[in-house]
């Protein structure tokens, strides 16, 4: 019962909707193109554009209540920086076109012939169903019904159970016309197998990349840092434990060298080992592994984490290394004296967000940035860098099936 009701509520509901998207893109495309010229439209058109994503994004929402499962969203990302290669990539993305398909012609002439069966049927069912009782109302004069012309109280007894005969065929008629329409929404508005399989393919390569330069980096980091260092240290110490007897100054000397050496060898394994999967990350779950890193960050972290039990073990490290690569980045190159990371777990997302008060600037296309992206997108989800004033906002969502 309850899917019908859902059904009936989508298809009632498409037709207002559908006239209102109709109504609001038209004009505000046809403003856009018509002032370009004067590029006063080119705004307008990417305000519309925005609007038809925000729109397409609420029609998902609405069939995805029919079908039980959400509808995913794929855009592809601008090829260039600033608000004109935004413009030519949402242009050039077939899903902007399917979008508008969708809100311009099919959501409002299909809302039209939905409404209209279902109210129809409604309707008849229901107003034979209550005939007799709209003949006394009339008080005995007669009902007119279009074809058919009710005049006794006898007639219209008999109309009861044709009512019923009508609902009977107007539930599964409206309930299946909603379904239907939602599949149709899905159909149109979510990724395409071929763009799903190249996002994929995508992701999936950015992941392997991702996983090579952070090797690589290891790598680098261990021979040109801390192996040098400890190769140092060897030496030193051979040479104190040469000078130990001849030269007991000589060697005290070399030994307090090699004592630093230690030291900055130490920090820099500290350092490095910022890329590899921490043991408090797999003994203790996200919120307290941050919070050893927040503690230990020179920029001063409020930490709000409010995730109910332990997530995946692929989730979990996706979003400590972005929130430590993020911390870092902070620390080094924002200037900023306060900094806020929060995480919340919504259903099957994990939402997270680092801000900080900082001079801003981030480059969304850095490699740094680019890589936390990958390890994100490897997992479906999403990161988006957002500058703020003062400051710079970081956010990604992750899902969470287990």
């Amino acid at each position: 019962m309850a899917a019908t009701w859902r059904g009936n509520t989508y298809l009632l509901a498409s037709f207002p909707v559908g006239i209102a998207t109709f109504v609001f893109l038209v004009t505000g495309i046809s403003i856009g193109i018509g002032l370009a010229i004067v590029w006063v439209g080119v705004p307008i058109l990417m305000a519309m554009l925005a609007a038809s994503r925000w729109l397409a994004r609420f029609e998902r929402r609405r069939a995805a209540i029919v079908l039980g499962a959400p509808i995913p969203t794929s855009y592809l990302t601008p090829h260039r920086r600033g608000i004109l290669g935004w413009l030519h990539t949402a242009i050039a993305d077939a899903a902007t076109w399917k979008d508008l398909l969708w809100l311009g012609i099919l959501l409002p002439a299909l809302g039209l012939a939905g409404f209209t069966i279902a109210v129809c049927s409604w309707g008849a069912g229901l107003g034979l169903l209550v005939l007799p009782a709209w003949y006394r109302a009339v008080g005995g004069t007669g009902v007119d019904l279009g074809a058919l012309n009710v005049n006794t109280l006898d007639e219209a007894w008999i109309g009861i159970p044709f009512g019923l005969v009508v609902l009977t065929i107007t539930v599964p008629l409206t309930r299946g016309l909603g379904l239907g329409l939602a599949q149709l929404a899905r159909v149109l508005l979510a990724p395409s197998e071929r763009r799903r399989v190249a996002e994929l393919e995508r992701t999936r390569a950015g992941a392997v990349d991702s996983q090579a330069a952070e090797l690589q980096r290891i790598e680098r980091d261990l021979h040109d840092g801390a192996q040098a260092r400890l190769v140092a240290l060897a030496m030193d110490l051979g040479m104190a434990q040469e000078k130990l007897d001849s030269d007991p100054a000589g060697a005290r000397a070399l030994v307090a060298g090699a004592h630093g050496e230690a030291k900055r060898a130490l920090a820099e394994l500290r350092d490095l080992s910022r890329g590899i999967y921490p043991a408090i990350l797999t003994d203790r779950g996200l919120g307290p592994a941050l919070s050893s890193i927040a503690a230990r960050n020179p920029v001063e972290v409020a930490l709000d984490v409010n995730v109910d039990g332990r997530l995946p073990a692929a989730t979990e490290a996706a979003a400590y290394f972005v929130v430590v690569e993020a911390l870092t980045n902070v620390a080094k190159h924002s200037g900023a004296e306060h900094c806020r990371v929060r995480i919340v777990h919504r259903r099957d997302r994990l939402a997270l967000e680092v801000s900080d008060d900082g001079e801003g600037g981030a480059d969304a296309g850095g490699a740094g940035l680019a890589g936390l992206r990958q390890r994100v997108e490897a997992l479906d989800g999403t990161l988006a860098v957002a500058e703020a004033h003062p400051g710079t906002t970081i956010r990604a969502e992750l899902p969470c099936a287990s």
